[in-house]
Parts: C-alpha cells; structure tokens; sequence
C-alpha cells in the first residue's frame, strides 16, 4: 500500500452527541446530509477528543468544554473512535465515558475498528469498566493512555513514548514541539468561522519559530545595560563640560592654594622670631618720640608768646593808620567840595540873602492861613453856580412854565397838593416849548387831579401801596417877578467873582508855603557847609604831621610783618616736626595694637598649617626679609594668606560638593579631596581625549545593541522568505475564481526603520567608517540614533518587549481577474463568504501541511460547513488542494455535494441521530468512455 493511502479511513460515535450510531467515512472526500442544526457541526466536533485532546484548545463554538462533555458522554457506554491506517498497519484510537463524572479516558490499539466488539451479545454496548476484557476478548490488546501520553503518540514524540508502545503517529511534525500550535490550527480547521487575521499571524510564528531566533527583547533594558558605562562616562563629561568655567576658577584656586602654601612656610618662621624682638624695640621707640614731643612743645610756647604781642602791636598800628587814612580821605573830598569857595565870607553871605527870603514869605503865608481852606471855596462857587443857572431858567419861562399851567388849569387844593409833589425844576419847565413838558388833554389831567385830591386825607396823600404825609412837605416854588430873579442873579454874579479871587489867593499862598520850606532846606545845607569848611582849613593847617605819622605806622607794620612771617614758618616746621612725631608714636601705637590683634587672630596653630610641609605647595621666591617697622603688615598679610588659604581649602571642599551634585562623582575613590581634584583637573584637561573614549565605548555599545536587534531583522527577513514558499503552496491550485490569493507580511515602518538605523549604524562602526568625533553625526549625538532609540524603547514598553512579531503585520493580497489586486489586514473583508471560507480552509490546510513532515503523508480531515454557499467548480478545487495537502475534506449541508466521493445522510432512529455503512453513497466519476457507449 503506498503512502498516499495511509489516513483516516472512518469515525464512529456510539451513544454520543446525540446519535445513537454514527459511521462516517473518512478516507476520501465527504458530503454529509442533514437539516440545519440536526449534528452535523456536532459529529465532526467529535474529532477535537481524539485530536486536540488538550481542552484548553478545544471549541465547541458557543457551548463551554465542560458542556460538550457532558453532551458527548452521557455515561459510560458512549464512545468516540477513529480507524486510521497507519505505516504500522490499522489503528484504532477512542475515548470512552466513564459514568456520572461525564469525564472520558483514552484508549488505542492495532487492529481494525469493527463495532461488534463494543456490544454485548444482548445488543448493548459494553460499558467502560469492562471494555478493556471485552477488546481482549476480541483479540485487540487495547491499552488505556493517559492523555499526555496518548499526545505523545499521536503527535510522534518518541522521548515520551513507552518502548512497548505501537507507533500510533497520525500527526508526523518536523517538531514535535509544534504539537500545541497544530492542535489550536487543528480546531480552527473545524470550525473556520473562527479563524481570523490575528490567529493567522499567530499560527505562522508558531509555524516558523524554529527558524526564528524570536526572543522577547526589551531593548530599554539591553540599550541601558550596554550603554551603562557609555552613559556613565557621558554623564561625567557633559557635566565636567558644562562646568568647565567653574573647575577653571577651582583649578585657578588649587594654584593659588599651593602658592600660599609656600608663602607660609616661608614667613612663618621669620613672623615668630619678629614677635619676639617686638615689645623691646616697641618700648624704646616710643620712649624715644615721646621725648623729641616734650621739647618741641616748648619751643612751640616760646614762638606763641611772641606771635601775641606781634599781633598786638600790629592791631594798635593798623588802628591808627586807618584812623589816619580815613582824615585824609575827608580831606581830599573838602578840598573837591570847597574848590570854588574863595574864603568863609562868601557863604555866610549866602546864607544872610536866603534869611531875608525866608523871613518875608513867613509874613505872608500869615495873612493867608486866615482864611477858607481852597476845597471849601470850591464848593461854595459850584453852589452859586448851580443856583445862578436855575434863576436864569426861571427867568427864561417866566410867562410860560408848568407852575403857571397848574394854577390856571386846577383848582387851589389841586394846585397846592401838585406844587407840594412836583420838584421845583419840573415846575419851572416850559409847556409850550420843546418836548420837556407836554400838556395834551387838559381835560383828563383834571380828571386825574381831581382823582388824587379823593385820596387825600387830613394832609395825608395814599397811593397804592404807599402813603405820604403832606404836612411835611411845603411848596417848591414861588413865582418871583423879572427884576427880584435879575436882582438874585446880579447878587450871585458878584459872589462868584469874591470866591475866584479867594481861591486865587490861598492856592497861591500853598505855593509860598513849599517855597519858605525850600529856603529853610537850603539854609540848613548852607550851615552844615560852612562847618565843613571850618574842618577843611584845619585840616589844611595839620597836612604835614599827618603824613609824617603814616609813613612811621607804614613802616612799623612792615617790621611786624616781616617777625610774624618767620615766626610762622618757624612754628609750621616745629607743627610739622610735632606731627609727624605724633604720627610715628600714633603709628607705632596702630602697629602695636593691630600686632597684638594679629597674634590673637592667628590660624597657623590649627591643621592644616601644623603639617604644611607635607602637602602640595609651590616654593616661594619672595626675598625673605623681615623689619620691626614691616612686621604689623607683614603679619596681617601672613594671617591674610592663612584665612585665605583657609577660604579656599573650605571654598574647593564646597565647590566640590557642588561638583558632586551635579553628578561628577568619577574621582571620589581617591585617597583625600585634593587628589580627587588633581584627577578632576588632569581629566578636564583632556576632555577632547575623554570624548573620544566615550564614542569608542558608545560605537562599542551600538554594536551590542544592533547584535540583538540583528536576530530580529533576519528573524523577519527569513519569515519573509519562509512566507514567500508558504504563499507559493498556496497558489499551486487557483482558489475560487481569483487569479491571486497571497498572505505577506508588510513591514511595521517606524520599528524596522528604527531598528534598521541601529544596524547600520553598527555596521558603519564595524566597518570602519565610523563617525568623526567633532563631526555633527557623532553616535551619541547622532539624531537619527536616538530618535531610533527612542522610538524603539517607546515601542517596546508599550508592547512589553520586541518581538518578531511586533514588526510586522500581515495582508491578504486579493485580485480577481481582470482586477489589480488589493490589500486587505482583514481576512473577514477580503471578498464573498464563500471566498472567504475557502481563503480560511486553505490557508488552515497550508499551515497544517508546513508543520508535517513531507516524508510521512498520513492523510487527516478537515470540516467545511455551508459547503452549499461554494459552486461545485469551487468544490471539486477544494477537494483537490486538501488532498494535496494531505487532508479529506467533509462538507456539510443540507443538500447532497456531488463533488465529494460520499454522500452520507443523517437519518434519525428512536429519536436519536443515526448514520449506517448501508446509508453511504459512494459517487463514481463519469468517464468520457462510458458517456461514449451511452450515447
């Protein structure tokens, strides 16, 4: 028999699922019969106890496994078995129920599967307790298998076999550790509904994993431990780098530190020897200026003795000369005032004329004082001027004025009662003449007298809101005849002329007043000159004495000057001499305090001025000369530098503790702070070498990293390879009625990018083009490199690591004829159903068939439900590419399928589901020959 025929040959339920009996051929291709949900999907189902074995992949679709168990073992008679024709010879593989537990066990034997030996001569089936005497009897020497055992078996892995055990290897994978993911790929076979784009990625790295080196890389975590040192070392000097200035300024105070250093070391000896020859020299310097103040404090008494009679005949001298210049000058101005002045006669005689002036207008002014002041005659003269101009406007309407209308015109009483009202000009006022006074309707003015007699009363006139008491006033004018208003006008023009010749007289009296007091003035000036001139020809008499005596002062002063001036040059040297004696004892006495404060002050006691000459210093080259004169400020220097060293050795501990807090910890192992700075300095100095060795250690670390990340490149590489083979067993036959049906994986961009710029990276490292190290692309400043890093630790935390299959994604590669072909990441959108179904099964039966080894073809089965959605092309193209995979192909509708060898309806029996070898239908091929002889 060859290989081809070796494989299932026919399944066989008894009490289980449903069926009472259920044979089902298995050794060519199967149409199963029957209504929707009437056992179909149920009997195939039963091949995952058989197959699958382990529960954890098997799927009964919507039912639990705990469910299906209890459905396909009902008790301990139900029974799943499979005939299988192996190299070995026939083989018989079945689970039994094992009673109210509805729990199953395994069992296997050589032999062919003939049903009489599970019944009892009563017809019943034996029960599990006694099958395995029952099969004995029957000549099978069945065994009973564990399920990892009976695993074992099936799957061929030897390792775990019994050496006793028959070679029951239905499934011979190239791997046996394969056997899980050719299970879970096995019921997915059964039940291709559920198969889907995830699981056929999946399955696929399963498939390949023995040709992929597919660890789970957590690349944040081989990128930090390869770069740990790199990272380490570029931490140091970016922090030395950025802190460059600051170690400068610490360098700059480690050379001032060892300077001072030397400095002390050579003064302090000569500072202790000073000290001591101090308080001797100190006590007779003192002394000593003390002295030379005492007798320069006498000279200074004798010279301000002398200073203050110098000063005291200067004053009386200086007096007496001003007394002298001051009647010269008089002098000389009487002599200008007096130069027209012949002698003292001629100004008495001035001043006898101006007497008599003066005596004369005092007679007149007199007379004149007697009379009206000019203000009271003025008013008097306007007065008579008013009046003169009134009896000339009397006189003028003598024979016609108002006052002559009235008394005509009224009544007495009327009359009386308006000359009482009317003024005196009003009633003088012309009537016929001019607008002044218009007498217009005679009539009604006496009407309106009339009306203001009614309202007098007892001499009391009332008015609308007012009342006047006429007893009070009298009449306001009299009618006086031509020649009594030319007498009174005559009269009036005589007073005028009286009262202007008056006011003449005492306006020109007032004019004599301010002359008399002019003259008064000038007599008095004229007194007050002619005394002047008796002083001026006396002091013309004593000219001579006077010059004589200031030319005497002039030169007593000169004399005094002359003394006083070198007085004072000599006291400002004795000030000068004192001062600068002062200021020596005053300096002495500075330097003295400020030697005692320096001794108190001194830190060169303490450590580390106590073993300074054990520690780094720079000798000092100063001339090592010390004076008592110098010590205060040589020893404040020497305490200067003592503090300043003290400074600095506190300023560099503090700095470097900054330095530590940025992270600079490269040299703390040294053996003191000092040492630790030395390395610091010397490192710093060659940074340009230290980054250098940094690249080399970053390329190195590069390198490591790529190594890993180039197991996964070539993982993918050989999947794309090992891909491009499947497909090409895929497309041995045509599927359907499309031209292409290709399963690729396509790169996931950002990741095998990334990953690709690291491995070139490394490659360009190994390869000796490696970057410059001043040059922009250097690898720890490379930004391609470390947005590759980044996005490769990004990926990888978000994924929980990097793997194989985090690169890529598959696609279903579709195109019908006449069609580009399209892409789809979705198995279930790719085309029709039916499309999809035969897309699913193919593709099951392709990964199944990779995993098997080619030299040992043991044909299995496989389930296509809805086969009746496929036209029997399709079908009959089905049919052939499962059997060239290695695979009988069942399908299930509720129609008969032509295409298939079998046609095996379900009948029904008692209520229960019933297949028989009597209700197969073996369907022969029609040859062209016997078409021929029909015809």
């Amino acid at each position: 028999m060859s290989l081809a025929h070796y494989g299932f040959q026919k399944l066989v339920l008894l009490n289980s699922a449903g069926y009472s009996r259920a044979e089902l051929p298995l050794d060519d291709s199967v149409s199963i019969i029957a209504p929707n949900n009437t056992g179909k999907t149920s009997l195939i189902n039963a091949l995952q106890f058989l197959l699958i074995l382990d529960k954890r992949h098997m799927d009964f679709g919507a039912h639990s496994v705990e469910n299906s168990r209890r459905f396909y073992f009902p008790d301990n008679s139900a029974y799943i078995l499979l005939e299988v024709l192996l190299p070995s010879g026939m083989a018989v593989i079945g689970c039994v129920g094992k009673g109210l537990s509805h729990d199953y066990e395994y069992f296997a034997y050589q032999g062919s599967l003939d049903l009489e030996d599970y019944r009892l001569e009563d017809g019943k089936l034996v029960a599990q307790p006694k099958l395995m005497s029952r099969l004995f009897a029957c000549g099978k020497p069945a065994k009973i298998y564990q399920q990892a055992d009976l695993r074992a078996l099936l799957y061929g892995n030897r390792q775990k076999q019994r050496s006793d055990d028959p070679d029951f290897t239905i499934f011979p994978l190239e791997f046996n550790s394969q056997a899980a993911t050719y299970q879970r790929i096995l019921t997915r076979t059964l039940r291709l509904d559920r198969l889907d784009s995830r699981q056929v990625k999946d399955y696929i790295l399963e498939i390949f994993k023995n040709d992929l080196q597919d660890r789970n890389v957590d690349f944040k975590s081989e990128w930090d431990k390869s770069f740990a040192d790199v990272n380490y070392d570029k931490s140091q000097y970016d922090a030395v780098f950025l802190n460059q200035e600051l170690i400068a300024r610490m360098e700059d105070s480690q050379q001032l530190r060892r300077t001072l250093r030397g400095k002390i070391i050579l003064w302090r000896p000569l500072i202790e020897q000073g000290l001591n020859e101090w308080e001797a020299y100190n006590r007779k310097t003192a002394d000593d200026l003390k002295e030379h103040l005492r007798a320069l404090d006498e000279k200074v008494q004798d010279v301000e003795t002398r200073q203050k009679t110098i000063y005291k005949d200067q004053a009386n001298a200086e007096a007496s000369l001003k007394e002298q210049q001051k009647i010269e000058q008089k002098f000389q101005e009487l002599t200008v005032q007096f130069a027209f002045v012949n002698d003292l006669a001629q100004l008495e005689t001035q001043r006898e004329a101006l007497q008599h002036q003066r005596d004369q207008l005092v007679r007149i002014i007199g007379n004149a004082e007697q009379q009206q002041s000019p203000d009271a005659i003025k008013r008097n003269i306007a007065k008579l001027t008013k009046e003169q101009t009134e009896l000339h406007g009397q006189l003028a309407n003598l024979n016609d004025n108002l006052y002559l209308q009235l008394q005509k015109l009224l009544p007495a009483n009327s009359f009386e009662l308006l000359t009482r009202l009317l003024a005196k000009s009003v009633l003088s006022l012309p009537v016929a003449q001019g607008n002044a006074v218009k007498l217009n309707d005679p009539h009604s003015f006496q009407s309106f007298a009339a009306k203001l007699e009614d309202r007098l009363s007892s001499n009391q006139l009332q008015l609308p809101g007012l009342v006047l008491d006429l007893s009070a006033l009298a009449p306001t004018l009299t009618i006086k005849t031509a020649q009594e208003l030319e007498t009174e006008i005559g009269d009036c023009d005589r007073q005028l002329v009286d009262l202007n010749q008056l006011l003449k007289t005492v306006e020109t009296l007032s004019q004599q007043q301010q002359k008399q007091h002019a003259l008064e003035q000038q007599i008095a000036e004229l007194d007050k000159d002619i005394s002047h001139y008796k002083d001026f020809l006396s002091l013309h008499r004593s000219a001579s004495e006077r010059l004589q005596l200031t030319h005497e002062l002039k030169k007593k002063l000169e004399a005094l000057e002359c003394e006083e001036s070198t007085l004072a040059d000599n006291k400002k040297a004795i000030a000068q001499a004192q001062k600068s004696h002062e200021t020596k004892l005053k300096e002495l006495q500075s330097q003295h305090q400020r030697i005692n404060t320096a001794r108190q002050q001194r830190v060169d006691q303490q450590p580390p001025f106590d073993y300074l000459e054990q520690l780094a210093f720079l000798p000092c080259m100063d001339a090592a000369e010390l004076t008592m004169p110098t010590l205060a400020d040589r020893i404040e220097r020497y305490n200067a530098d003592c503090r300043q060293l003290r400074e600095i050795d506190s300023e560099l501990n503090s700095q470097l503790s900054e330095l530590h807090g940025y992270g600079i910890n490269k040299f703390q192992l040294q053996d003191s702070s000092e040492l630790e700075l030395n390395a610091l300095f010397a490192y710093t100095l060659n940074l340009n070498q230290e980054k250098a060795a940094i690249e080399r250690k970053a390329r190195s670390a590069v390198v490591q990293v790529a190594a890993i990340l180039r197991d996964l490149r070539n993982s993918l590489e050989t999947l794309k390879s090992r891909m491009r083979e499947f497909n090409n067993k895929i497309n041995k036959r045509q599927l359907s009625d499309l031209k292409v049906f290709k399963i690729e994986p396509r790169e996931e961009e950002a990741l095998v990018k990334a990953i690709q710029t690291l491995i070139s990276t490394s490659e360009q490292v190994d390869s000796g083009n490696s970057f410059d190290l001043f040059d922009h692309n250097a690898v720890l400043d490379d930004k391609a490199l470390n947005k590759a890093k980044d996005t490769l630790i990004k990926e990888g935390e978000a994924r929980g690591g990097l793997r194989v299959e985090h690169l890529f994604r598959l696609v279903f590669i579709i195109a019908k004829e006449n069609q580009t072909p399209a892409e789809f990441e979705d198995m279930d959108s790719a085309a029709s159903n039916g499309t999809v179904l035969m897309a699913k099964l193919i593709t099951g039966l392709a990964m199944l068939n990779q995993m098997q080894d080619p030299r040992k073809a043991i044909k299995t089965a496989c389930y296509l439900d809805e086969a009746a959605s496929l036209d029997q092309r399709n079908q009959r193209n089905l049919i052939e590419i499962a059997a060239g995979f290695g695979f009988t192909l069942i399908f299930a509708s509720p129609e008969p399928q032509i295409t298939a060898r079998y046609c095996v309806p379900i009948g029904t029996t008692n209520g229960k589901n019933h297949i028989s070898r009597l209700n197969w239908q073996i369907l022969e091929p029609v040859l062209a020959s016997n078409l021929d002889e029909r015809s």
